[in-house]
């Protein structure tokens, strides 16, 4: 990645720092500090276990093969940024399913490229060319092409040796009949639940839920917020209300990552509520 030779604030002339790692304007004082390029990779498999690639359609490594990937933008978060990249690369939709982990790669074009790297559940979407590619295309573990970067070789090894550690995805907490009481579009998008449910099946705030609608079979995966206890309120908000209205009942569910093992006698809180949202019965 190319240096700044003068001030893009005041055109002034740029000098090293005492350390020489960052460059300083003698003039006003701005401060380049050249950090790496934070990116988001998507490691996605099918049904079969295979991995999704794409072909890349832009430097760097053009032609080559890799994960789907991409910068992340101002004022989006990692994993928005992370399926974003995905549809508009492969026309895939996914859910976040855990982070691999964080990467970097070294680039002519961009210099140093730090890369959060999650495994992304497979939806909905065929797959097929978008922006920055020119094929997609799932490869059998075992027959993968050569990657375009070390980074994402990296990547699908250190996901291969999580999945070897023998940890599952399990159904921790569930609620079933939960009426919505309130739906509320502007907001930053959520679902609501009565604290005293949210306690008796252990859900915390904050934690990522999957929501199913009974009334018109819509799903939809978000986060919690607590509301007041004893309140029976169930709400969706943000764009979370546009697939449920009051009255409709929601099955909200929860999950944990633990052992084949430990699964095998592992029980998850499941409730049920009443016309009130109160509790009807509990299963243990």
């Amino acid at each position: 990645m190319k240096r700044f030779r003068f001030c893009p604030i005041c055109s002034g002339h740029l000098i090293k720092s005492s350390g020489g790692e960052t460059l300083i304007c003698a003039d006003c004082g701005w401060t380049h500090y050249n950090n790496p390029l934070p990116s988001v990779v998507a490691l996605v498999k099918n049904h079969k276990d295979e991995i999704l690639l794409i072909k890349r359609g832009v430097a760097p490594a053009k032609g080559k093969w890799a994960l789907p990937s991409g910068f992340i933008e101002q004022n989006e978060e990692p994993t928005s940024a992370v399926l974003r990249e995905l549809k508009e690369e492969a026309n895939i939709s996914g859910s976040i399913d855990t982070l691999i982990g964080v990467f970097n790669e070294f680039t002519k074009l961009y210099g140093n490229i730090i890369q959060i790297a999650y495994k992304i559940s497979y939806l909905t979407g065929k797959p097929k060319p978008g922006s920055d590619t020119t094929r997609v295309k799932f490869f059998p573990q075992n027959h993968l092409p050569r990657l375009a970067f070390v980074s994402h070789k990296n990547i699908i090894e250190a996901e291969r040796k999580s999945a070897a550690t023998g940890f599952i995805q399990v159904l921790k907490s569930k609620i079933t009949n939960a009426i919505i009481t309130h739906t509320q579009l502007f907001y930053h998008g959520s679902m609501g639940i009565d604290g005293k449910i949210m306690d008796e099946v252990g859900i915390l705030p904050g934690e990522k839920v999957d929501v199913l609608n009974y009334n018109n079979g819509e799903r939809l995966q978000t986060y919690t917020i607590r509301e007041k206890e004893n309140s029976g309120k169930f709400i969706l908000y943000g764009p979370a209300s546009r697939k449920g209205k009051v009255g409709d009942k929601l099955c909200i569910l929860a999950y944990t990552l633990i052992t084949p093992e430990k699964a095998k006698t592992y029980k998850p809180k499941i409730t049920s509520l009443d016309e009130r949202n109160r509790l009807k019965r509990k299963h243990t």
